[in-house]
């Protein structure tokens, strides 16, 4: 083939192809569109997502516990010097409790907390009120009144509240041993009714003022009343110290009474905790004062051990109703069994310079040993 043709051949071919893709485009062109379904989503613009709304904060709670217990003193008869432990050798329910409660806040700013209480607890508790009039509502109330949030912070409180002072409450769960120390039962009051203020002041400082009946005082019955100034201090997690001063008469033609209660709780590690509690009181020619130490092992995070050792003076005047110095060992092991079941198994040995504790038969001695089994079960809901 001369090189003329073999141009002449391939030209053709180019024109051929040329043709070819012409005829497919002109055919596609003539085809018509395909549509897209509606049914499909269109592309996202903003694949950002929303975001989760923050939950609103819980302003009601409701809370109870069962409490019950056997205790045994081997002097043979009912303990003396203690404050709910007051039975020998007899399964006892020590305070069954329910409480409901409201918080206020910027946006509610109106709330209240009501604790009633069914137990020997509660007899003993209420058994301290001036007027016998009013101790069938108190052996049921351990708690009532109105909350109103003033301002930015400052939360004021009208009706029956328990005390600012000591280094234990009512309730045994919230304390570090089963048996209250002498200081509760004897050296402090109760509770008061009447009003409250407290601000929090910056730095961890909280500041609360009293205006109150006086002590363990639900109905007034001379129009005396007594103040308290108590400070709660907190600049971290790990401490916490709380000291209380209170002033009043309890009754017409009495000295003015006079206490000064502080409590300090530390945490030296994220296992051993320290607390210290000390009390001073006086009414005219009578004073008392002591101390508690405590410290607390939590060896497992169901399992503690709590030791407490307390010295208490009431040699000037008796006002604690025993005359004479008393010192006071305790250890407790507190097991946490299966959710809000905790038991608590606890000796406990009290030594006095005289002889204030009865025997079964009938002397008195220096010293009194008891073991004692504590079980309480508690709930907690917040809505």
């Amino acid at each position: 083939m001369t090189r003329a043709s073999r141009q002449g051949l391939v030209r053709a071919a180019s024109l051929s192809v040329v043709a070819l893709t012409a005829a497919s485009n002109a055919q596609e062109a003539a085809s018509p569109p395909v549509a897209v379904p509606a049914s499909l989503p269109e592309p996202a613009t903003d694949p950002t997502p929303e975001p989760t709304p923050t939950p609103a904060p819980s302003l009601f709670e409701a809370s109870g516990f069962v409490d019950v217990y056997y205790g045994y003193c081997f002097n043979g008869v009912d303990p003396s010097l203690r404050v709910f432990d007051v039975q020998h050798d007899a399964f006892s329910l020590s305070l069954a409790e329910v409480a409901i409660a409201k918080s206020v806040t910027p946006s509610s700013r109106v709330g209240f907390r009501a604790d009633i209480d069914l137990g020997k607890t509660a007899d003993i508790v209420a058994s301290l009120e001036p007027d016998a009039g009013d101790r069938e509502i108190d052996d049921y109330v351990q708690q009532a009144y109105v909350s109103v949030l003033v301002g930015s912070g400052v939360q004021v409180d009208a009706g029956k509240f328990v005390t600012p002072a000591g280094a234990e409450v009512i309730e045994s769960q919230d304390n570090w041993n089963y048996t209250r120390s002498i200081l509760f039962g004897y050296a402090i009051p109760f509770y008061h009714f009447g009003v409250r203020a407290a601000a929090p002041l910056g730095a961890g400082l909280r500041l609360a003022g009293y205006v109150v009946n006086g002590w363990n005082n639900g109905g007034e019955l001379d129009g005396a009343k007594a103040f308290a100034l108590s400070a709660t201090f907190q600049p971290r997690d790990s401490f916490t110290w709380v000291g209380t001063f209170m002033a009043g008469k309890e009754g017409e033609g009495l000295a003015t009474r006079h206490l000064l209660d502080t409590a300090a709780t530390v945490a030296v590690t994220p296992r051993l905790s320290l607390m210290a509690n000390l009390d001073y009181g006086e009414e005219g020619a009578s004073r008392w004062w002591g101390i508690a130490a405590y410290a607390k092992l939590q060896a497992t995070p169901s399992w503690s051990l709590v030791g407490r050792y307390e010295y208490v003076d009431d040699t000037r005047g008796g006002f604690m109703a025993f005359g004479t110095r008393v010192r006071s060992v305790t250890f407790t092991s507190d097991h946490t069994v299966a959710g809000s079941l905790r038991t608590r198994l606890e000796y406990r040995t009290d030594l006095a310079d005289a002889a204030p504790f009865p025997k079964d038969d009938g002397s008195t001695v220096r010293s009194q040993t008891t073991l004692t089994v504590g079980l309480v079960y508690a709930f907690d809901r917040r809505f």
